[in-house]
This record gives C-alpha cells, structure tokens and sequence, in this order.
C-alpha cells in the first residue's frame, strides 16, 4: 500500500470516527431536548391544573380564566384550548381577539365538510357575544377556503346583512363576497348579473371608498350591458346619491373615533352617542342598530351604553323573518339584556330593564323569572346603596301591579316583602342605605291606599320625615299631607301646624300658601287667622335669615348660617331618633327591628362641585331641585365613622379612593393591576363579618402620584372597570376643581335643561355670543352622562345678565333651557349637621346620629344599624308578621317561598 494510499485510508477513517461522534452527539442532544420538552410540558400541566383549582375557589375571577387559556395556547394542545374556552365562555363573554386566536386554529384544521360546519357554528357564537368587524372577515375567508356551496352561501347570508353596514369594513366584506362569487359561478352572464346585484346592494349603503366600487359597477355595466338585465339606472342613482350624502355626515365621527386612543372608553361612548343623534335621521334603522352594536362592544364594561341600546332597541325593533341568520338583528329584547348583564353584573339599570322586559312577556313563568332576577342581584353584590334601592323599589312595584288587594294574604306577602327589602339593606349598608326613605314612602302610600291601612301609612310617614334631612323638604310634607287628606281635615290641619314649624324648610312658602288654600276652603275665621298668623312668622323669620346670609331669591332658599339665630334652628331641626321592635315598644332581643336611624350625610348643603368621574363614596343620591335651585350629592366624610366602623388612615395627600371592586379583588391584585404606581399601602374597607365592601384606599409613594392615579380611572381589574377618585380633604389640594362659593356670585350661571349629549364645547358655543367664558362644568351622575344641569362662570356680570335675558326658556333639540344667575344656599352651621366627633371609651371615634347630645362608642353603632319604626304601627301589625320576627336572613328558598305563598 503505497503511502498515498495510506493516507487516503487514515482520512477515511478519521471522516468515519468524527461522523460517529457526531452522531453520539446528536443524539445525546436530542434526548437532551426531549427532555427538556418534557419538563416544559409537565410544567405547564402542572400550572393549568392550578389554575383550575383557582377557578374552583373564586369562579368570578376574570384574570384567571384568562390566564387558563393562555397556558392552554402555550401547550399547543387543542383539546386543552378548547376545553379552557368553554370554561372561561361559560362565565363570561369571550373577547373578539380571544375567539380570533381559537378560530384561525380552528379554521387551519378543518378540511372536510364536517369539520366546516362545526367551524360555522363557533363563528355563530363569536359573533353572538360581540359584533367584530376582524372576526367577520376570518368568517369570510373561511367561506371563500369551502368548497360546500350551501356552506358558502349560509355565510354569506349571516355576514352581508350585519357587516356589510359597517361604514369602514363593510366594503371589505362585499369585495370577498364578489370574488367568492366570480369565483364559485365561472364567467358567465348569470354570474355577471350577481355581480351587478351585489354592486347595487352595496352602494345603496353609506361606506367608506364606496366611490371606488361605483366606478368597478360602472365598467362592468358598460363592459357586459349586452349580458347584465335588470337595470335601474336613475333608482340606482338616487340611492347612491343618498347613500353617499349620508356618508359625508359619518365620515368626521368615524374619524374622530379612529383617532382615540385604546384606553379612552367615556370619550368613545360620547362619540358613539353623538354619532348616533347627529346621524340617525339619515340612517336606516339596521345601520343605527349597526352603530349601537359598535358601541356596546368597544365599551362593553359600560352598563350606560348598554342600557342605551336596549331601550333603543324596545322603541325599534328589528323584523327577525327579514334577516334570520343575522346574529344582530334576530336577537330580542331579553337577548340583549342577557349579553348586557354578561358583561356588566353590576348595573341596576340594566336588573330594572330586565324585569320590565320579562313582564311584559305576560307569560305564566315571568314570576318565576322575576324572581330568579333577584337572586342574581343578591349574586351580583350591587356597589353602591342607590343601586340596590333602585332594584328593591323596581321588584316591590312589581309586586304590586301583580297583588290582589281583595286577599288579605297577598296583602300580608307584599308588606312581608317590604319589610325584607328595608331590612336587607339595613344589614348590607347600614346608614348609608336609603336614606330619603324611598321604600317606606312607597310602603306609606299603599297602606293608605291599596292596602286600606291609613293609621299604617302614617307612621311609615312619619318614620320618613323623621330620618336624614327629609323634615326640611317641602315637597315630601306637602305628599304626606295629601295622603293625610284621607283621614279628614283635623288631621291635615296638624300635619300643617307641625311642618311649617320645622326649622330648615327649603321652600316655606309654597307650605304656607298651601295650608292657606286649605283654610280658606276647610277652616273658619279663627283657623284661617291662626294659619295667616303663623305662616307670616315663620316667613319673616326666614327673610330675616336670609338678609343676613345672602340674596332673597329662590335659589338661595332653605338654608341658614346665621350664627344668633341658627343655634335654636340646629336643635329644633336635629332629626330625632326613636326605636321600637316589631311586637311592641322596647329593644327586647330576638326581635325584628324595621325602621333604621340615618345620619346627615353631609358636612354642607347649596351649590358644590359634582365630580365627571364617578363619586368616590357610594351614598344616596340626595340631588334637589327647586326651580333655580340645585343640591348636588351630598358625600359622608370618610373619616368619620361609617357604617362599617371604619377610619381611613395615613397622609390624605397621597390617598385616593377606589371602588367598584369585586368584593374578591385582594391588594396583591390591585398591586397587580397599577404596576405603574408606587403603592405604599391598600386599605380595602370590609364589612361586620370581614368580607371585602368593594371599596377602600390606596396610599401613594409621594402627592405627585395622585394626578396619574387619577388618570388609570376605569382600568379593568377582574373584568370591572375600577373607579379612581380624590380624597384630599382640602378642596384647594384636589385638582381640576371648580369652584364654588357660598355666597350670590353674579358672573356665574346656573343652567338647567339641557340635552342630555350635549357637549361641554356645544354649551360654550351656545353661550360664547354673551361674553368671554371663564370656565364651565357639566354636572354628572356616577357614570360620567350629563343630568342636564351645568354652571357657566363669564369674566363680566354683564355677560351673565345678557345670558340669562336672551337664553332663559330658550329651545335646543326639543330641551328648553332654564338659565339663572347662581346663588347657593347658605351653608348649614356645622354643629346642627356634621357628626359630632369624640373619642369614646376604648379610645376610637364614636358620633352622634343626630341628636347632639348621646355619643356613642364604637361598639354602639352596630347595634343602631338595625332599622327602626314607631312603635303604634308595631303593635297593630305584630300579629300577622310574627312569622317574619327572627334576625336570620332570608335564604334564596325563603325568598322564593315567600313570593309563591
């Protein structure tokens, strides 16, 4: 062997023995990396399992099924996904880029018609939730990917009604719609005259770059006229022109809408609503329902725009036999409210709506539907005591439109009922529940009336006037009167004497003409003069006060500050406090107790800022309004004593409030959600057993932290929208304040009456030809919609009076205005209104409910929560409510028992 030869062969077997340890090595490695696969996949089926059994414990968590289904996708197990879809579809409404990511899998997979169809219905679900304009056109590629004509065409037939009229993707829609048909039905002339067909349903809808698809009709036409039958040109035209005409009108909102940004969700709903009034005259109303549908889905945690849209669509309901494979327009009334409170279990509004829809279905099982609404309530945990009101009070006049008053035991079932709501909310908020009594003066009013009961329904009155500042409002005693009317004119007669003695009245005049009427028509002589005599006094007192205080107009009435004469004031208007059980006078345990002792919820009265952002303590809405006087809501201060026993601690500077939390939200998952912050404690106020009320504080790094705090308002959190607000107890310290003042301000407008979606900016055009603004502010409810009210503050007092001259009683979109110069009530003096602070014997705060004279500890407001009522109503209806006298509440079998008597 020669020594080349050699070498060959040694470079042979060198190649042979590195191709060897390659391989070793290769393999070495591939064991290595099956290895770790395995350990990747045990960790995720590990973590999925953990998080099922998250779910299992608190099932209303919203990052945790989200969660599931993001480590399903992570597995790339198809079984896994579709498994944690359902799970998380079962609780809560899937989002459009949640059910996209699912269905383009699903799309990829599916080869044979069977597998299409089962596609098809998940498509059908999707769009079901939300109307996703992205999901429609996966839907259209998958009819465009099937070889199935039928399939095809039943796609089609749900997609070109419904998304054909989004005016920025509709066109899209009709672009795939063309090509799957060209492509399906070859050249031939039927397929050109589709086409044509397809072309005029097209431009006879108002959508964007429509001027493109006219001029591709047009050469179609004129390249196939021979061919294309059916033509209407100068119909055609006029639709087009129409169509267009109205498109010019959307084209700016669509604009404005395509420039917010993502997390701007009250400004889109404005938009959206303005969309909607500026363009609905030019509309059809599928293209109205269109935008609706839009709206609710791109703010879907907004229970206002939900609401909307409900009401919208009880005034115009769709035909369902026009378009029946239209997820959007075959949907009912009750369909709508279901998707609603899916994605809002919060909303009163939307509960009451429910009710309403159900009966008037008149079916034999919408009692038991009703029902079952208000064990979904009892589910839900409603956030503030208004909303609860509002379900109780919609529920009871349910109850009485459907009690026959001739039975004596349906009688019993509706007070029995009465009774359970008023307790119910004793026990869930204590003070602040009710507090202007709203479900004893609707009890009051049937027993007077339908329940035949007059001695009843006065003492529920009187519990009424006796609570919160309710004695000092004119309008409830004149109510009172009238029902007393029944009783005969003794009784009205002192009615009179006792409310025109009440100090505070917010308008005693209207009371004394009133009383004077009824003498002159009821009294003798000595009657009438003893009223004139009496209403004069307290009239030339309260002018007297008033001279002192501020202007003697009417929107100055109802207050006093003056310092001589407002101490007797403060004592005679000291709401009193009286309590009874059930079964007779005296606090006897075991008892039932059922009227409930309120506090003043305010600190002052009169003209004061209502923030836009929702409120940052859930009270009783205790807005007034007489003639050009308004009374925002008055808020508890929260560091007194709430009904929960709880203090806010810490540098108020660098606190702000947070509410509208799932009472299962912890501080890790607030942490959690406000990474951005610097968050140095979370105080989240719990009720008597512990449990989470779903609001309480946060305490930031430094006070230059609460203005961006401020601005995460609204940020989701366990799929609520969490509501953000200031607590700094100096008014000067909170930003973006409007400023009020006590006293008559000449340059500042007080406005009322105004349309509902009227902007800030549209007010300052309406108003800008009388002089330079200085400032406006739109007063709100919680959810950031107008209540119609506004003040407007001009640099000059002639600006002011030139307004009010030329646009008091004046007409805009059907709203007539009513315009004055702002004068607020005076402030109460402190002492007769604010609690009394005091350090009781354990060394925490404890307050008076009212009366100025009794402190009680701590432990002593407990057992003040539980309602109350005079004791003469107690005698006469223990009898037949002893079965309702234990303190254990009522389960959902109760409940359900208790309507079915």
């Amino acid at each position: 062997m020669s020594d080349v030869e050699m070498k060959d062969e040694k470079d042979a077997l060198d190649t042979e023995d590195e191709e060897s340890s390659e391989g070793t090595n290769t393999e070495d490695e591939d064991t290595e990396d099956d290895d770790n696969d395995e350990s990747i996949e045990s960790k995720h089926i590990k973590e999925y399992i953990e998080i099922l059994t998250k779910i299992a414990g608190d099932k209303y968590n919203y990052d945790n099924y989200a969660e599931l289904l993001e480590v399903a996708h992570q597995m790339n197990d198809l079984e896994k996904i579709r498994q944690s879809a359902e799970i998380f579809s079962a609780m809560y409404p899937l989002s459009p880029e949640i059910w996209l990511k699912w269905l383009k899998i699903e799309s990829s997979l599916a080869s044979t018609d069977e597998q299409v169809e089962k596609v098809v219905k998940l498509f059908q679900r999707a769009l079901n939730d939300y109307y996703s304009a992205e999901v429609a056109m996966e839907f259209a590629e998958l009819a465009m990917k099937t070889s199935s004509r039928e399939i095809s065409d039943g796609i089609w037939k749900t997609l070109i009604p419904t998304y054909g009229l989004h005016t920025v993707k509709g066109r899209s829609i009709f672009e795939a719609y063309r090509e799957d048909t060209l492509t399906k039905n070859g050249d031939s002339p039927a397929s050109f005259n589709r086409l044509a067909r397809i072309y005029e349903q097209e431009l006879k809808i108002p959508l964007r770059n429509m001027e493109e698809s006219y001029i591709e009709y047009k050469l179609l036409c004129e390249k196939y006229k021979d061919v294309i039958t059916d033509l209407d040109e100068e119909k055609f035209e006029r639709r087009y022109k129409q169509a267009k005409e109205a498109l010019q009108r959307m084209l700016p909102h669509e604009t404005a809408l395509g420039a917010l940004e993502a997390h701007c969700h009250q400004e889109r709903a404005d938009l959206y609503r303005k969309y909607i009034a500026d363009c609905q005259a030019v509309l059809d109303d599928d293209e109205v329902q269109i935008l609706y549908e839009r709206m609710v889905t791109e703010c879907c945690l907004d229970g206002t725009v939900w609401y909307d849209y409900v009401r919208y669509l009880h005034r115009c309901p769709p035909d369902p036999d026009e378009n029946p494979a239209s997820p959007v327009f075959r949907q009912t009334e009750l369909d709508l409210v279901n998707r609603a409170l899916r994605n809002c279990t919060w909303s009163a509004e939307l509960f009451v709506e429910k009710m309403r829809i159900v009966e008037r279905q008149a079916k034999p099982t919408s009692k038991m539907a009703i029902l079952k609404i208000m064990e979904d309530v009892a589910s839900a945990g409603l956030q503030t005591p208004e909303a609860s009101v509002k379900v109780w009070l919609e529920y009871l006049t349910y109850l009485r439109r459907v009690t026959d008053f001739t039975s004596e035991k349906e009688r019993d079932i509706l007070r029995a009922n009465f009774d359970l709501a008023w307790n119910q909310l004793g026990r869930t908020w204590g003070v602040l529940a009710d507090p202007q009594c709203k479900i004893l003066q609707f009890w009051g009013r049937l027993e007077y009336e339908a329940l035949g009961e007059p001695s009843k329904g006065r003492d529920l009155w009187y519990s009424v006037m006796d609570s919160a500042d309710n004695s000092t409002r004119v309008g409830l005693w004149i109510e009172f009167i009238e029902l007393e009317a029944k009783r005969g004119p003794e009784a009205v007669r002192k009615l009179y004497r006792k409310s025109i003695n009440c100090a505070g009245l917010d308008d005693p005049e209207t009371l004394a003409a009133a009383w004077l009427r009824f003498e002159r028509c009821n009294g003798t002589l000595d009657q009438l003069i003893s009223c004139q005599e009496l209403c004069n006094a307290t009239i030339e007192k309260y002018y007297k006060t008033l001279s002192k205080n501020g202007p003697s107009n009417r929107a100055a009435k109802g207050k006093r500050t003056d310092s001589g004469t407002n101490k007797e004031q403060s004592e005679s208007s000291t709401t009193k406090r009286h309590a009874s059980t059930l079964d007779g006078a005296g606090g006897s345990p075991g008892k039932k107790k059922l009227k409930r002792t309120h506090d003043q919820m305010s600190d002052s009265a009169g003209e004061r800022e209502v923030e836009f952002k929702t409120p940052a303590i859930p009270v009783a809405n205790n807005t007034k309004h007489h003639d050009n006087k308004h009374e925002p809501e008055k808020h508890p201060k929260m560091d007194d004593d709430d009904s929960s026993g709880y203090v806010a601690k810490g540098d108020q500077n660098r606190q702000v409030f947070i509410s509208n939390l799932s009472f299962e939200v912890t501080e890790t998952d607030i942490r959690e959600v406000f990474p951005d912050l610097t968050i140095e404690s979370v105080e989240l106020v719990a009720s008597s057993s512990g449990k989470s009320r779903g609001f309480g504080y946060m305490q930031l790094g430094s006070a230059d932290e609460v203005p961006k705090a401020l601005s995460f308002d609204r940020r989701p959190l366990n799929g609520r929208p969490v509501f953000i607000s200031n607590v700094a107890r100096d008014k000067a310290n909170r930003p973006h304040q409007f400023k009020y003042s006590s006293s008559f301000e000449p340059n500042k407008l007080f406005i009322k009456g105004l349309p509902f979606n009227l902007s800030r900016d549209e007010l300052a055009k309406l108003f800008e030809p009388f002089g330079a603004i200085r400032d406006i502010r739109i007063v709100c409810y919680k959810s950031g919609k107008s209540k119609g009210l506004a003040y407007l503050e001009y640099e000059t007092e002639t600006a002011a009076k030139n307004a009010v001259l030329k646009m008091d009683q004046h007409v805009i979109d059907g709203f007539t205005l009513t315009v004055a110069i702002s004068s607020p009530p005076p402030k109460k003096n402190p002492t007769a209104t604010e609690p009394n602070l005091a350090v009781g014997d354990g060394g925490g705060p404890s307050f008076s409910l009212g009366s100025g004279k009794k402190q009680l500890t701590k432990g002593d407001v407990k057992q003040k929560l539980s309602p109350m009522i005079p004791t003469a109503v107690l005698k006469k209806t223990a009898t037949t409510r002893a079965t309702t006298s234990d303190d254990k509440p009522k389960s959902n079998d109760d409940f359900r028992k208790l309507l079915l008597k």
